[in-house]
């Protein structure tokens, strides 16, 4: 009798035990089976050279220079527009703005129905179905109306502003720049905005921790108006230059955000979890004296300087650190890759004109990300074959320039190549025919660009 009671108890407890393991497996392949959580921030107007990992000895930015050391640097990161509203189309969509008539800026003081139009499908969309939360931060300029709101294109949560600028301190303002959560119109009472929105971006974070979600954190830092904590511009070294040193404080603070952002992603052990992306909305502004060297042009031309921005991804253990991919790649890439991470459907309906950049990084593609690109806004369009890129401004004469020997496009080869200008000019125009015209116009000088 004993010895029964022994085993039974024995069996009992190799039970429970083998229960314990079971649920404890269960638990890590569930962890296992989680989709990453997807962080985007977008800076705005920054320049190609205002950032340490690019260069700059004077903009100070550890904290996202941090991400280009612990994941990927693209040497040669575009962006679909060489201004705010149609460039945050392009990225939120990953298909070309023109596409769907997206292709120009809009003023404050634009109707309600003008902006990304519903027919387009977001990214948060995309990530919404396949079981994320959603949450939109900052700056939207993606349409003031009710029905383009970002709790009306996928987005769960909004905390932000719906206008292509504002203050950074707080005010009263319009309803279009007022600073709101999900509809509701804040007192705003927080010192300094940028601040203020990676302080709020760290509770999203600690509240949204238990599945997965997708964080578009989009700053204003650094567009005009340009206004910096005093605190700031008594760190700055190596600017003299008053507009310069404004800069360089708001760079600061935007740097202290994202840092924020990534304590928080490692307080909650996400990190490992979590594809990070950092990019630039567009090149650098004149108005900000953001600085775009070596490239030519700023924001609002065909040209580098308008078009290649800072882009950084991380993803620890996936993503190879500490790498720099010399390729072209573009912020139409940004849907694809997120969407291929999440194991979310392609839309058949409506074609990505980006791809899943990983295979690209890892090397499990050889191939080329990109072997073309193309723009058009205004009087001005571009096309990036290979290493070489057409260029019309305010309706020129075609310019060509070879990109891997002439980053700078100082020497126009137009003249001695002009059977490639003939051939990329064909390109463009095949491109352009599956396009639409703009659903709105666009003045001479884009107000709020």
């Amino acid at each position: 009798m004993m010895r029964r009671q022994v085993m039974t108890t024995l069996g009992n407890h190799r039970m429970r035990l083998m229960c314990a393991l079971f649920l404890l497996a269960a638990s890590f392949a569930a962890q296992a089976e989680r989709s990453p959580n997807v962080v985007l921030i977008l800076s705005d107007d920054a320049g190609f050279a205002d950032f340490s990992f690019q260069g700059s000895r004077s903009m100070r930015t550890p904290h996202i220079d941090s991400i280009a050391a612990e994941g990927v640097r693209f040497a040669q990161g575009y962006v679909s527009a060489s201004v705010c509203s149609p460039s945050r189309a392009g990225l939120i969509t990953g298909r070309y703005q023109q596409r769907f008539g997206h292709e120009h800026n809009f003023p404050a003081k634009s109707e309600d129905h003008v902006g990304l139009p519903l027919s387009e499908r977001t990214l948060a969309d995309a990530l919404g179905g396949a079981g994320y939360h959603t949450i939109a931060m900052g700056k939207w300029h993606l349409g003031y109306g009710a029905q383009l709101h970002p709790g009306k294109r996928g987005f769960d949560d909004f905390y932000g502003f719906l206008q292509g600028s504002r203050s950074y301190r707080p005010h009263e303002g319009t309803p279009r720049n007022r600073l709101q959560r999900n509809g509701e119109y804040l007192l705003e009472s927080f010192d300094y905005m940028t601040d203020h929105l990676g302080a709020e971006a760290v509770r999203y974070i600690e509240t949204c921790k238990d599945k997965p979600f997708f964080l578009y954190l989009s700053f204003n830092a650094v567009h005009s108006p340009m206004q910096a904590l005093r605190s700031d511009l008594k760190q700055v070294v190596g600017e003299t230059v008053p507009k310069r040193k404004k800069l360089a404080a708001m760079t600061a603070s935007m740097d202290r955000a994202v840092g924020l952002v990534l304590a928080a992603l490692e307080e909650q052990r996400l990190e490992k979890d979590t594809l990070v992306i950092f990019v630039n909305d567009n090149g650098g502004a004149w108005n900000n004296a953001a600085n775009n060297a070596p490239l030519r042009g700023t924001k609002g031309t065909p040209f580098e300087g308008g078009l290649r921005v800072p882009f950084l991804m991380r993803w620890p253990g996936v993503l190879p650190a500490g790498t720099t991919y010399e390729h072209p790649v573009s912020t139409l890439d940004i849907f694809a890759t997120a969407l291929a991470a999440a194991g979310g459907k392609r839309s058949e309906k409506r074609p990505l004109d980006g791809v899943d950049l990983v295979p690209f990084v890892r090397g499990e593609n050889d191939a080329q990300a990109h072997e073309a690109l193309f723009w058009r806004r205004k009087q001005n369009h571009a096309a990036r074959v290979g290493d070489w890129k057409l260029v019309v401004y305010k309706g020129s004469d075609p310019m060509l320039f070879n990109i891997a020997s002439d980053m700078k496009e100082e020497t126009d080869l137009a003249a001695t190549h002009p059977q490639i200008v003939a051939r990329l000019s064909k390109r463009y125009a095949s491109w352009e025919a599956e396009m639409i015209d703009p659903l709105w116009g666009s003045s001479a000088v884009d107000p709020k660009d």
